[in-house]
Formats: structure tokens, sequence, C-alpha cells
């Protein structure tokens, strides 16, 4: 596997993607590391902390933001997104109106740098801001991305990632599939790209695993359902920052019979080989729903996800059923066991994020699981401390009321602080994002914050520059010993970019 040098500062700056070479929010301050005691504070805010627009203008939005904070120098942050042209000349939709025929997906699909991910990297934990691009697309020789990922190795390698598909040049073969009912992610892949330097020179990117991934790469009784595209959907980076292994999860189908399922992972070199894939589920605990991203701490990998059913000694589990999966072998093997029975399914797409998962790195076998109650105008938390036998709660950690919950996400700190958000919408459409946080694991929480001042609009309002209608299926959260930090897609531009905003624990 290639792991040479890609991307030298001399070839980002003659490309035009040198950090620092975007829109500055402020000029990078000299010191790597700077004093969280002077990070400029909006008064307005009632937490006392930042919010603000950071990626995305008006010609090209930014959706599905992440986030990762270097667990050894929460000082160093590092967010990325999804940025679409807001318009592909020749569109044949009616703009806002997503996805409403396959003549108007695969034109927007083989648009060439259609969609890119942006970055945005700070070493003084959010006072200052650099901008660059890594465009994984270009080496593949693909038009475009989609589902940008970030994460920090255990070393502090900084990775970069994202689906890539639709070749430049399609062969004929390609050229008749792209007519299949479903072709918004033909022939993807995921690709990952590292940097030891603070992003100024990129490594080879490397496939991990999609379309190109031959079946002799798949664990033995792992039967993906290939179509051109399996896994295709919603890649993230998990480090087991006490053992160094990183996992990335992908989306897709498989089984027998075939079903949705989610599949992980493993590299024990930081990027550079990988290990068999594997899937969440098994036949017993088969997936019928959706799945958390994975979540490890102390040589443990946890996953949840729904169960279409479960086995009849598991007591009287009604399913759909919350599972937690708990492997010691980077998911070679699970040991399944029932979080909760008759959960609450959100309806359409936006059911993704529930479940969602967290691992404390500072209490080996605590993980915490949330699910959604009452349509979607509830969060509630479950955790355990041994791994999965026995469960605590559930703990409602926050309701907005009058409004349903969307895109939420979950995280531990460090020092096992817990926090989650999520985006608070009202029927209108208008939404604000909210937050907050457990100092005891997730046995309690404190008090929930609106982080954002005033509502987002609906999509639909800015349907003309709505990140061309994709690219927004998700939110994130990191937590260090200090803040939260947050960011989410919000309107309140005129388009739809990607704000963060930092919150003081204190503020809780």
């Amino acid at each position: 596997m290639k792991s040479g040098i890609w991307l030298s500062a001399t070839a980002l700056a003659v490309i035009g993607i040198l950090p620092g070479t975007g829109a500055a929010i402020g000029q990078q301050t000299g010191s790597a590391e700077a004093s969280a005691i002077n990070l400029p504070v909006n008064q307005a805010t009632s937490y006392k902390g930042e919010e603000f627009l950071l990626l995305g203008n008006a010609v090209r939005g930014a959706g599905e933001p992440v986030i990762a904070v270097d667990p050894k120098n929460p000082d160093i942050i590092l967010i990325g997104a999804m940025a679409n042209r807001n318009y592909i000349p020749g569109e044949k939709w009616a703009v806002g109106v997503p996805f409403s025929n396959w003549e108007s997906v695969v034109q927007y699909r083989n648009t060439p740098d259609g969609t890119v991910s942006e970055y945005a990297l700070s070493r003084d934990r959010g006072r200052t801001w650099k901008f660059f691009e890594v465009p994984v697309q270009h080496y593949f020789k693909m038009n475009g991305i989609a589902d940008t990922f970030v994460g920090f190795g255990k070393d502090e390698r900084m990775f970069t990632g994202s689906m890539d598909f639709f070749p430049l040049d399609p062969s004929p073969l390609v050229k008749s599939l792209e007519r299949e009912p479903r072709p918004g992610l033909l022939y993807g892949n995921t690709d990952i790209a590292w940097s030891d330097d603070m992003g100024k020179t990129w490594s080879t990117p490397e496939h991990v695993m999609g379309q190109a991934t031959p079946k002799e790469e798949y664990g033995p009784d792992v039967k993906p359902l290939f179509l051109g595209k399996t896994p295709y959907d919603r890649p993230f980076l998990i480090t087991d920052q006490s053992t160094g292994t990183i996992y990335i999860p992908g989306n897709g189908s498989g089984g027998d019979p075939v079903h949705q399922e989610t599949f992980v992972r493993a590299s024990d070199d930081n990027g550079k080989t990988w290990g068999l894939i594997y899937a969440y589920d098994s036949p017993d605990y088969p997936e019928g729903g959706m799945a958390s991203r994975p979540a490890a701490a102390n040589g443990a990998l946890g996953v949840a996800y729904i169960a279409s059913k479960v086995p009849a000694n598991q007591g009287p589990a009604k399913c759909p059923c919350a599972v937690f999966g708990v492997s010691r072998d980077e998911g070679k093997t699970f040991e399944h066991h029932v979080v909760t029975s008759d959960v609450y399914i959100p309806h359409g797409f936006f059911g993704m994020g529930s479940p969602a998962l967290a691992a404390d790195p500072s209490h080996p076998g605590r993980f915490a699981v949330m699910t959604f109650s009452n349509e979607n105008s509830e969060m509630q938390i479950r955790v355990t401390d041994d791994y999965g036998q026995s469960w605590k709660g559930p703990v409602t950690a926050g309701s907005v009321p009058g409004t349903t919950m969307r895109k939420p996400d979950i995280a531990y700190s460090p020092q096992g602080v817990l926090a989650v958000m999520w985006l608070a919408t009202k029927p209108d459409g208008t939404y604000t994002a909210w937050s907050n946080a457990s100092r005891d694991g997730g046995a309690t929480f404190g008090k929930q914050v609106q982080v954002s001042e005033t509502p987002s609009p609906a999509r639909q309002s800015i349907k003309f520059r709505g990140n061309n209608w994709d690219g927004d299926d998700l939110s994130s959260i990191a937590v260090d010993d200090q803040y939260v930090h947050i960011v989410w897609a919000d309107g309140r531009a005129g388009f739809l970019g990607s704000w963060y905003a930092r919150v003081p624990l204190t503020s809780y």
C-alpha cells in the first residue's frame, strides 16, 4: 500500500488549497497552542461562548459537518464538511425538489467537483482557522465526493476522508448502470489520506472499502450485496486511543436474505494496511434499521443498531430493538445485547443518528446509547458499565416543547464527560441547535443550552442555495476538558453553511 507524499505544500499552493488560502476568519497566531483563557466570548450568548458560520458560501454550500478534537492537545480542532455547488447548470429537476428523477441525479453526480470536501483547522482551540481541501476525487479520477469525515490517530496523525464516486470517463457499462433506480452513489469508494505535519503535506489517498473491494477482503461469513456500490454510505473515522487501532464503518446491504447492513474495517498501523471487513449484525440479531458509528476505547469496539428480531432467550423483547454489540477482536466476532425493545423509529431519512453510541475512555466497559422517544421529541440515554451485560436508564438528556429532534450526536471527553447535541425543529421547518452534558458519565444531565442564538430558516426557504439538497444528514459534537464543540448545517447566512459553536462545560 502506497504511503508517499501526494500533496505537498507547494502543490497545495499551486491548486489554490494551501491551508490559509481560503476566506480567513482571522490571522493564525504564531503559537501552536493558545491558552483557552484568551478565547473570545460573545456576551450575547446565554452560555458565554461563541457560534459562527465557518464553512460554505453563496456559490458552494457546506453541510453534514463533522468535528474531531485532538485528545492529546485540545487546542487542535479539525472540521470537515460536504461542500456542494448550489446549482449545476442545466439541472433538469425543479430546484428545491431533491433527487426527483435519475437524469437529474446522474447529471449532478457527473459534474466534476460538483461536490468537494472542505476542511477547517484550528491550532488555538477555535480562535483562528485555516481552510483547505484534500481532493481525493482527483487522484482516483472521479467526479465528486460525499460524506466527508475527519479524525486523529493515537500519535496525533491527522486523517481526512470521504467517499468518491462516478468516474470522470465512464465506460459504456458504467453509463448503462447509471440508469439504475438508485444511482446516487454508484461506483463509490471510501478513501482516506493522512498528514503528520498539521496539514502541510498529505499521503497518497487509499481505498478503505467500497466498490473496488474484492470479496476476499470480507470476513468469511460476510455476504455483501455489491451492485457496484456496497458499502455505499456514511463513513466515519474512530480511534481507540488506548491501542491506536482505527475503525471505519460503511452502510450498505448484505446477508441472506439481503437486508440493510453496516460494515466495519480496522487498521492497526494508522491506515497503511487494513484487516477484513465485518458486519455489525448476525443471523440471530439481524439489522433492521439505522446503525450508529462505531465507538472504541480500552481495547473494545462497540456498535449499536436497530435489529428486526432477537433470540427468544433475550426475554420479552418486542422488536424493533436497539442492540449493542461489543468486539474484542476488531469486529471479527461480536457479543450482542438488547439495550431496549419496541424502539421508536423516526420516519424518513432523518432517522439517521438514532441510535447513537459513545465509549468512555476513562472508564473501561462504559458505553452510552442514545435513542429517541415520544415521536422524536425526547432524547434518552442508557449507560452500561460492563460492556453491555446490564444497562442503566433511560435518562432524559434533552427535550424542547413543540419541536422534534433531528441530527443528534453524542461523545465522551477523555475525562469521561458525556455531551449531547440535537437540532430542535418546529413544524414550519425552522430549527435551533441545542446541547447538554453529564459530568457523571450519563447518569444525570445538567441544564440544556440553546446553542444557536436565533433559528435557522427551513431549508425549503433557501432552496436555491441549499447545498443542492444534498449533504445534510447529520451534525457532530466533540468534548475536551473545558468545552463542548458543536458543528451543524444552518441557513441563517442565506445559504446552507456549516456553523461552529464552543460552549463552556460550566454552562450546563
